[in-house]
């Protein structure tokens, strides 16, 4: 099968980058930009999309529709394709690729499965295609994961993982526990070290002791907080995973309420591209241990 036309929604860093991937395989694609931020607008721009007017033409016109969205937007967005379906009877394959767990997937499978369309469960490792040497990995799996193959390339890399729904999002939430769920720890115990005024004496041990984590340390924590709105709902994803693996889900509980305090602080209302970008690990403790001292918080 060749999916000709691509949907996604949404062109945000990672969908847009995806889409721009794509287009080097002469795909067109497509994306409805009603209810999105200008910030989405400018980004679709960058990554050559065509704006569909309306969510029904999109349906109308896709092969294939990629949602690649923050995890608390997923299943919304899944009705509201499935409706979109249902009104123009086109039933495009829809490929679920955010980052939750797999009890949600099989949810939004059935939402998606009811009109008659094909769907496919998908989990994205790695940084977006064009931002590092290695290719974009997409997982996928369900009884149509194999047609899913027909966009490798181009900096993305397809690796089916067999016919039942849940075990791509289950492969990207073990990814993403060690991930991003590491980087609510270094932020956890910096923001304790700079409670108890040690931060000096805790980093200069790491840097001895861990050089290498220490280096993460300063590279990762400063910028969480650009990112943390969108990540509490896949730390709350990965504890519904690991609960249903029998395991404690209250490390990423933790690592969910990390990025709430992190959303609190200014430099959430900065973007990838404009956050400041000489800010030193220093300073962000600071603003992260002002924000946990803050009435309310």
């Amino acid at each position: 099968m060749r999916f000709n036309t691509v949907a996604i929604l949404s062109p945000g860093d990672m969908g847009h980058a995806v889409g721009r991937a794509l287009r080097q395989s002469e795909r067109r694609i497509i994306t409805c930009l009603l209810g999105r931020s200008e910030r989405s607008r400018g980004l679709a721009e960058a990554g050559g999309f065509e704006l569909s007017p309306s969510l029904d033409d999109m349906v109308r016109d896709a092969d294939i529709v990629l949602s690649i969205l923050p995890p608390a937007a997923a299943m919304a967005t899944a009705e509201q394709v499935a409706a979109a379906m249902r009104a123009t009877g086109q039933t495009p394959t829809y490929a679920d690729c955010n980052a939750i767990s797999p009890d949600t997937t099989k949810a939004i499978g059935a939402v998606i499965t009811a009109t008659g369309a094909a769907y496919i469960d998908a989990g994205i490792v790695g940084l977006p295609p064009g931002k590092q040497d290695r290719s974009t990995q997409f997982y996928v799996s369900g009884p149509d994961a194999e047609a899913f193959e027909d966009l490798n390339g181009h900096g993305i890399a397809v690796n089916a993982l067999g016919p039942q729904i849940g075990q791509a999002s289950a492969m990207k939430m073990c990814y993403a526990a060690i991930t991003k769920g590491t980087w609510t720890l270094y932020t956890a115990a910096l923001v304790t070290a700079e409670t108890f005024g040690l931060t000096e004496a805790y980093m200069s041990e790491v840097e001895d002791s861990r050089p290498n984590v220490m280096a993460e340390m300063r590279s990762m924590v400063p910028r969480l907080p650009v990112d943390a709105g969108r990540w509490i709902g896949e730390m709350e994803e990965i504890s519904a995973t690991f609960k249903s693996a029998g395991l404690p889900p209250g490390f990423h509980e933790g690592a969910a309420d990390v990025f709430r305090l992190l959303d609190r602080t200014p430099i959430a209302e900065e973007t990838r591209e404009t956050i400041d970008k000489s800010r030193t690990l220093e300073k962000a403790l600071a603003i992260f241990t002002d924000a946990l001292n803050k009435p309310g918080s």
